[in-house]
């Protein structure tokens, strides 16, 4: 390892310093910092390009450096954030567990627009328009990122950088998956909280009903609406669920107590007349508002109960399959077709997999928030994501499959006699 870095080199966590300031205040705006922003821009410009607006992407690395390079003992001591050495130590390895720290670098350019991120923090940018005057100087910065991608690619020419990455690029920063059975049999208290409030009964009728062809769930239409019977609906899955309300309050009035609150109307209907809530859900001017999302949540953890017209009626749509909502979503499911309600549910099949234990879930790197990640994984279906546990993390990595590092190659020279 130590044949890769070169000496005198800044460690790691000065570097952390320089990058925390420079992701405060990233333009860059004085003559000075421009040349060697340009240098540096040159150097990754003999990578080649692996996305839109000129993506090029490349791991580099730092050494974690001795604990002296990492803080000032006494300081710490003096301000109360540890008591002794140990913790000290343990502090200084809890931050940097690795003998290098590794930093995904990305430079993109949107016309005249240049951009750096370090690990998905953008820390420089250079906006010829911009008339900002920056105060901060980043040329130390600059100067350790050009000499940090002239490291990297010193290795690809020698044709050492794909084997040096994959033997020391932590987990941490890879994409991988789990099956859920073999991440429970890690964690067995999760699964326990998860199936807490579900009986094995009702995964099997859940079962049997998933195992359908959906036409046999929706062999028949309702031939009319009306808001009352929508609002009735959304009682039966608030009871199965058990929610504050369920037994005494009326239907529209528990709607009004759980659901997101922007009905865009809905509740002033007529609640008995179907062509009120037909000529509502058809000429409607929609005015930002949720009125399906039936029990509230965020943006993916909400459960949402469609209304769904076609040639033949009226049905239902129920989604909601994050995992924290997926338990109440089968029995909101259940409670409607146990009434003989048209009803489908969206991710189904995904859902009883994941009640079962038998999907994955994906691995996103560090510093990427477990939501909305399906980007990492194309061609496959996760409902759920996660980092890489803090605990029990060696068993996590062996049980887990890890998807291959993406390559990173150089940009061939241009040939001197093609235009000859």
């Amino acid at each position: 390892m130590g044949n890769h870095l070169q000496p005198n080199q800044l460690s790691a966590p000065a570097i952390d310093n320089l990058l925390f300031q420079a992701e405060r205040q990233c333009d860059v705006s004085d003559e000075q910092t421009k040349v060697r922003f340009f240098e540096f821009i040159h150097r990754m410009e003999s990578l080649s390009t692996c996305g839109d607006d000129e993506l090029r992407e490349l791991w580099i690395f730092a050494p974690r450096g001795s604990i002296d390079e990492f803080a000032d003992y006494d300081e710490y001591l003096a301000d109360g954030e540890i008591e002794n050495r140990q913790e000290f130590e343990e502090l200084w390895l809890d931050l940097y567990p690795e003998e290098l720290k590794w930093y995904r670098l990305a430079t993109l350019r949107y016309r005249d627009i240049y951009s750096v991120a370090v690990n998905r923090k953008l820390v420089l940018q250079l906006q010829p328009e911009s008339q900002r005057f920056d105060s901060y100087p980043k040329t130390e910065l600059l100067d350790w990122l050009i000499a940090a991608v002239q490291q990297s690619i010193h290795l690809l020419k020698s044709g050492q950088y794909d084997a040096f990455v994959k033997q020391n690029l932590p987990h941490r920063h890879r994409v991988g998956k789990i099956l859920r059975q073999d991440y429970w049999s890690i964690f067995p208290e999760e699964k326990e909280a998860y199936l807490a409030e579900i009986d094995p009964g009702e995964i099997i009728l859940f079962e049997n009903l998933i195992s359908q062809p959906p036409e046999n769930i929706l062999a028949f239409r309702l031939s009319a609406m009306t808001s009352g019977l929508y609002f009735n609906a959304c009682k039966l899955g608030y009871a199965a669920n058990q929610y504050e309300g369920a037994e005494d309050l009326p239907a529209k009035e528990l709607y009004l107590k759980h659901a997101d609150g922007r009905d865009d109307g809905l509740l002033e209907l007529d609640e008995a007349s179907a062509e009120a809530f037909e000529t509502w859900y058809f000429d409607r001017k929609q005015q930002g508002g949720h009125p399906w999302e039936v029990c509230r949540g965020g943006n993916s953890t909400h459960i949402s109960l469609y209304v769904i017209h076609d040639a033949q009626g009226w049905s239902f749509r129920l989604a909601g399959s994050s995992m924290g909502r997926s338990v109440e979503t089968v029995k909101f499911f259940l409670a409607l077709t146990e009434q003989g309600y048209p009803v489908s549910l969206s991710d189904g099949k995904e859902i009883l997999a994941m009640l079962k234990g038998e999907d994955y879930i994906g691995i996103v790197p560090q510093g990427v928030f477990p939501r909305y990640c399906d980007s990492f994984f194309p061609g496959e279906k996760m409902l759920t994501f996660m980092n890489l546990p803090h605990e029990k993390t060696g068993q996590v990595i062996q049980s887990a499959y890890w998807y291959p590092i993406e390559r990173v190659q150089l940009r061939e020279a241009p040939d001197p006699f093609a235009s000859r």
